[in-house]
């Protein structure tokens, strides 16, 4: 057919491209499809259990234990359900194996919590990987929906929603589409490290990461430790306070320490006036920013309200409230509150004269950054994370105001005293007590250092 063409044909040789796409088959996704098939079949109870049966059939001696190796089955199978122990691993070869070697890319797994908080750190350490590495290929695969932000970065993404979009959808299942679509992607891409930032493994994220073999560095922000044995390395932001780290040593995984990680360095922020003019502020009016995360605007009793009614008694105080991209969309009437509405909004921290924030991890270490005076109302239900106990150190050093006891004459006596120039201009100046090196730029020179050799 080549001989027929009116022009002479050039002649691609696919093979020899180890960093091509086009390594990829269609067939190969078909038999690591079968694979894995075979691998869930083979793990199932129903498998197990019936294989146990009819393996003691043809075996007197196992037929003779098999009153005593049932119950120990099925004892087994209810402790993997409820993650006590470890499910075991059936499969005699690496499910997803790769054709050629690996590119140089990386996966980053963030999953959507309660905020930005996963998603805005892998997107930190990505955004320093990129400027030290622009070669790199970075990848997201992700249960966030706000995939706008990451097109804006230029970075590609896959995108899976969480099993609660579903309507009764079996955990089984969607960790099936879990697994099936991260195994696509590592078979595509051909990444050198892994990363993960969430509360929870899922179970199909596990099965895929494990079916790479040593094939790639596996990283996770913090991780139950029943969990940490499919990781090569924990890293371990640090915080105003020590964190008790004795889990990752106890299983031995290496533990990767750095300072608190932030997506926005200061010369990524905006100047002085641009969020100003673009919220239609006066420019000789004192901003306030205020991000509680918790409470409704017309509830006298919630501390957003209280805080709100106290700053209304200062009249050129004008006030801008971070509303959240994954929450409700805010309603207020009043002429000197602004909504903002965009992601991170610390881009715009040199705007604001000060802030009135929860005591939350990111928010905190924003605020210590952009030395920003702040006032703290922590919140004392957030288990594990004891913003009170991270708050105080700031308060020791002389940047931060904490409220524990949020009544609304306490809320009045801490504005009334922040609004003042000079009580700004002290607590900004002791800001850099606190102030490090971006914890981001230190793991992405890690990252690069162990998977992305020059």
């Amino acid at each position: 057919m080549a001989s027929l063409l009116p022009w002479k044909p050039k002649k691609i040789e696919l093979g020899n491209q180890n960093d091509s796409f086009y390594l990829l088959t269609n067939e190969k996704l078909q038999i690591d499809r079968y694979k894995r098939e075979i691998f869930r079949i083979r793990g199932s109870a129903s498998f197990r259990l019936l294989n146990l049966i009819s393996s003691s059939f043809r075996n007197p001696v196992k037929l003779l234990l098999l009153p005593f190796t049932v119950p120990a089955l099925l004892g087994r199978l209810a402790r993997e359900k409820i993650g006590h122990v470890e499910k075991d691993t059936l499969d005699p070869y690496p499910i997803g194996s790769r054709i050629g070697e690996n590119r140089d890319s990386i996966v980053l797994f963030p999953t959507n919590g309660v905020g930005f908080g996963h998603f805005t750190r892998l997107l930190a350490v990505a955004k320093n990987i990129q400027k030290k590495n622009p070669d790199a290929e970075i990848v997201f695969f992700t249960t966030m929906p706000t995939l706008h932000i990451l097109a804006n970065f230029g970075f590609p993404t896959y995108h899976v929603s969480g099993r609660y979009r579903y309507k009764d959808m079996d955990p089984n299942v969607w960790n099936s589409i879990c697994e099936e679509m991260l195994n696509m992607v590592f078979s595509l891409h051909r990444p050198k490290a892994f990363i993960f930032d969430g509360s929870f493994p899922y179970r199909g994220m596990l099965n895929a990461i494990r079916s790479q073999e040593d094939s790639m560095l596996k990283v996770s922000r913090g991780i139950p430790v029943d969990s940490v044995k499919h990781f090569h390395a924990v890293v371990r932001p640090g915080d105003s306070v020590d964190i008790d780290s004795e889990d990752e040593f106890d299983h031995g995984v290496s533990l990767v320490r750095c300072n608190p990680i932030l997506l926005m360095d200061n010369e990524d922020m905006e100047s002085r006036g641009v969020l100003r003019s673009r919220l239609g502020v006066p420019t000789e009016a004192v901003i306030c920013y205020v991000q509680l995360g918790a409470g409704k605007i017309n509830d006298i009793d919630s501390e957003i309200s209280m805080v709100l009614d106290a700053l209304a008694n200062h009249s050129n105080v004008y006030v801008v409230i971070g509303e959240s991209m994954l929450g409700v969309r805010l309603e207020t009437k009043s002429e000197r509150i602004r909504v903002l509405r965009d992601y991170p909004n610390s881009r715009y921290f040199n705007d604001f004269d000060f802030a009135i924030m929860a005591g939350g991890y990111n928010s905190f270490h924003e605020a210590i950054q952009a030395s920003l005076p702040t006032i703290c109302l922590p919140n004392m239900k957030t288990g594990r994370d004891d913003q009170l106990a991270r708050t105080i150190v700031a308060e020791e050093a002389g940047c931060m105001i904490v409220i524990r006891d949020k009544k609304d004459y306490i809320i009045q006596a801490a504005i009334d005293r922040i609004v003042e120039s000079d009580v700004r201009e002290l607590m900004r100046n002791n800001f850099q007590l606190l102030q490090r090196e971006n914890g981001a730029d230190q793991v992405a020179e890690w990252i690069l250092s162990q998977a992305i050799s020059d």
